[in-house]
């Protein structure tokens, strides 16, 4: 997912998920950490590895490579659990949520942890600050994208959790979960 440097300055909680700007593009590091400090957001990195832009982080999620995927279904858990979710957004946009939230039902924290390595608590509190502390935004990177195979998945299960919480334009709940 590609994020205006206005959208990432400007939000309150920073994901960046599979990827380490602080080699691979300072200059939009720079935003991050600008806007980080600028609005005392909270910025979580997502990676196998404690990365130069995890230790940056407010909140780094060390996961077991190639279990992404587990990580954010746990995280849309607690979002679906706590009735975080924007409702009418998935009502109006997101078509075949009720068969997304059937696969995230089965991931509880527990088996999350049991999977990714990830604690549960760690887990509950990254979706609460994604949720809750808005404007948000979820940058998937690389890392998370074509690694391990399953790209096209990975990407479309972050996407799902973006529009889950209506941080992406809606032309991307469409484009993921087209009308039949």
């Amino acid at each position: 997912m590609t994020n205006s440097f206005n959208d990432i300055r400007n939000s309150k909680t920073l994901i960046i998920w599979g990827g380490n700007p602080a080699e691979a593009h300072p200059v939009s590091l720079q935003h991050l950490l600008e806007g980080a400090e600028l609005n005392r957001a909270n910025f979580v990195v997502v990676d196998p590895r404690l990365t130069r832009t995890a230790a940056h982080a407010t909140e780094y999620v060390r996961l077991r490579p190639g279990t992404d995927i587990p990580v954010l279904y746990g995280m849309m858990w607690h979002i679906l659990k706590n009735g975080w979710e924007d409702k009418e957004f998935i009502r109006q946009r997101v078509y075949g949520f009720d068969d997304v939230r059937k696969e995230i039902e089965k991931w509880t924290p527990d088996e999350v942890e049991r999977v990714s390595g990830v604690p549960g608590a760690q887990l509950e509190h990254v979706a609460k600050m994604f949720a809750t502390e808005k404007p948000a935004t979820l940058d998937l990177v690389h890392g998370a994208d074509p690694a391990y195979g399953r790209h096209r998945q990975r990407a479309r299960e972050l996407h799902c959790a973006a529009a889950d919480r209506k941080r992406r334009r809606a032309w991307n709940g469409r484009k993921y979960f087209p009308r039949p």
